[in-house]
């Protein structure tokens, strides 16, 4: 229960790093992999190179059971953040074990074990999954302010480019799905839908809704490359700032 635990915090912080929508269902049968996978430590003398092939299949097959994936690079990015991840928990953990000068209780197939409580365990990886977080959001809130993108949005046979730029004011979620919303111009998108969301929104003159479609593919371009955008809303205002952008990103949709 302790490894299920940590799997899915770590599966978690992998999920808001990468801007991968992480199905509940899916969390849980990846850190249950996980979770079976500490029972290694009942095999006696594993060889060494065979205990670490054994960690990399099982952490490919969790990122790949966690999320789904429509290229190669974003599931490669996806493992090595995954690791990321494990190392910020790990650290955390070893250095309580220097602090409060703890003993190692027992080192197996590479593993080694602290004399830890399961509740410090616990509380320590919180911790670490709360400052990760925030880490986060500060990072997405200074990405905000240096950079200006291009959004490409596909639907139906039509393909529109637009001026974008992530607003820390947009915290939109489509309300079923709980997808990031990316406001664009009204007057950009000749499209009408035939399955349309209504995004509740709060504005300087009151509570509104919004129109909103999901499009066929979406494309933001940057200095540091393209990057596919999964699992967001294009919802449609004409009450756009008079600045010469025509969508404002919402900062939940960007990876590392």
């Amino acid at each position: 229960m302790l490894n299920f635990f940590l799997n899915f915090l770590l599966l978690e912080l992998t999920s808001k790093l990468c801007k991968k929508d992480g199905r509940m269902g899916r969390l849980i049968f990846a850190s249950c992999l996980g979770a079976a996978y500490s029972m290694i430590i009942f095999l006696d003398g594993l060889p060494q190179i065979v205990s670490v092939l054994l960690k990399l299949v099982c952490s490919l097959i969790m990122v790949a059971v966690a999320f789904s994936f429509h290229r190669v690079l974003q599931y490669i990015k996806a493992v090595f953040v995954f690791y990321f991840s494990s190392l910020i928990f790990l650290g955390l953990i070893i250095a309580i074990c220097f602090g409060m000068k703890l003993s190692f209780i027992a080192v197996n197939n590479s593993v080694v074990y602290f004399d830890i409580s399961a509740g410090t365990i616990i509380a320590c990886a919180f911790a670490a999954y709360l400052i990760s977080c925030l880490v986060i959001r500060i990072y997405d809130r200074v990405l905000s302010r240096r950079e200006i993108y291009t959004l490409f949005v596909t639907y139906g046979d039509n393909t529109v480019s637009l001026l974008a730029f992530l607003d820390t004011g947009n915290n939109l979620y489509e309300p079923f799905s709980h997808s990031p919303v990316i406001v664009v111009d009204k007057s950009k998108i000749d499209y009408s839908p035939k399955s349309i969301r209504y995004v509740p929104v709060a504005t300087v003159n009151g509570p509104s809704v919004l129109p909103a479609f999901k499009p066929d593919k979406l494309v933001l371009k940057s200095s540091l490359g393209e990057e596919i955008i999964e699992n967001a809303y294009i919802a449609m205002s004409d009450n756009m700032p008079n600045n010469g952008v025509s969508a404002l990103l919402n900062y939940n949709i960007l990876s590392v």
